[in-house]
């Protein structure tokens, strides 16, 4: 990489981390990453360091510890390396560890004072369950199972597909000799577990991004009138542009329809509501069902809107949010913008794989804003949670045990 791009890809890493980057400089950082897997996952290593936001006590500490010219310069060399090394512990950790440092002061010390959730004596308030063995599953439409980790070999047939797998990526690519007229479809079904991510390449050219505990069902090759895909937790779609086939997402509460764009659907079955967060063209959502003996309510979506549909509703609420925020998880991030704390605990659950039980014999509530690394430790994402005015928390192997304050733990 030119040192020139890899200078403006640094500034730009330092300026995400805290905040400040303007959305012409997230779309140069998308692209980017978007260009390989290796791509991502060296931007993966450049933000991992350890949490230090127990460190982190007054702003005038942040400032003096933070020097961002050597931030910037030390991810550049990183950026030009030509070849992939190993990761080094030492002084590029430090680095990493003052631009996390700056994230847990944003975070910290520039949200809004927190408001509280509802709890009772020793409930489960968060838990998130394993929907596969692996970390990454294929099942094919024959009901065979392959570790996508481990076992998958280099090229799979499937119908009029060819299946490869290639460094972190499932492919699937039409193959040479032509479909015959009449075919049925094979449905392929893709399963992320606790802390899984997984990209997919459909037949039809679709990029798919894969968030933890999340199942994509599609077929290995798109054969009827209507490219339909059906999808439990979070994906993210870049569709490829087919005005004869449009492309729906189904969920349990609504459906996506679009012919050529960019979006992220949130849909998973142990959260309250389901979100349709449009970055580029246009979609339709709807109601997967309509209320009895009235039209489907349905909306078109321009860019940087958002659908929701909480769950047992009949009717759609659209927003304008910051539809960056909605794809942080692709970046190895979590944010949040003034969520209850219900849903920040399940989202921490699916990723690290805990369950959150409460001891609190009074009723609170809380909501939460702010930005974490996924690549943190439980404990110092925890303390964030903590700092910033939530409750205190007790990790006990796979539990987590939170109380207003100490004397409840």
């Amino acid at each position: 990489m030119e040192y020139s791009k890899a200078r403006r890809l640094a500034e730009i890493i330092v300026r995400l981390r805290i905040r400040k980057v303007t959305a012409e400089e997230r779309a140069f950082l998308n692209d980017w990453l978007d260009e390989s897997e290796a791509n991502r996952q060296t931007y993966k290593r450049i933000v991992r360091g350890e949490s230090i936001a127990r460190r982190l006590k007054t702003e005038e500490t942040i400032q003096s510890s933070t020097d961002f010219a050597q931030i910037t310069e030390q991810i550049a060399r990183r950026l030009t390396r030509k070849h992939r090394r190993p990761w080094r512990i030492g002084a590029w950790s430090a680095a990493a560890a003052i631009v996390a440092a700056t994230v847990g002061y944003f975070a910290l010390f520039h949200e809004p004072e927190p408001a509280f959730v509802p709890y009772a004596m020793e409930r489960v308030v968060a838990a998130a369950t394993p929907i596969a063995d692996a970390k990454v599953l294929l099942v094919t439409a024959d009901g065979k199972q392959f570790d996508l980790e481990k076992e998958l070999p280099d090229s799979l047939n499937a119908g009029q597909s060819l299946v490869r797998n290639e460094k972190g990526q499932l492919v699937y690519e039409q193959k040479d000799t032509p479909s015959p007229t009449k075919i049925q479809e094979e449905w392929h079904k893709v399963i992320t577990s606790i802390g899984g991510e997984y990209f997919v390449r459909l037949g039809d050219g679709t990029r798919v991004w894969l968030n933890a505990n999340t199942e994509l069902e599609f077929p290995a090759e798109f054969v009827a009138d209507k490219r339909i895909v059906r999808l439990k937790g979070e994906a993210y779609f870049e569709v490829a542009r087919d005005t004869r086939k449009p492309f729906i997402v189904e969920t349990a509460g609504l459906h996506t329809k679009v012919l050529g764009t960019s979006f992220n659907v949130k849909a998973y079955p142990d959260e309250t509501d389901e979100r349709t967060t449009l970055l580029e063209g246009r979609v339709e959502v709807s109601l997967a069902q309509a209320p009895d003996g009235t039209p489907i309510p349905r909306t078109e979506l321009t860019p940087g809107m958002q659908a929701q549909w909480e769950t047992g509703s009949e009717a759609l609420a659209v927003k304008a949010v910051n539809p960056t925020d909605a794809i942080a998880w692709r970046r190895g991030e979590f944010v949040f913008n003034d969520e209850d704390i219900q849903v920040v605990l399940q989202t921490l659950s699916r990723w690290y794989g805990v369950e959150f039980i409460s001891t609190n014999t009074e009723d609170e509530t809380y909501t939460f804003s702010g930005m974490m690394s996924k690549d943190d430790q439980l404990s110092s994402t925890l303390e964030i949670l903590t700092l910033a005015g939530g409750p205190v928390f007790r990790i006990d192997g796979k539990k987590v045990y939170m109380s207003k304050n100490k004397s409840g733990l």
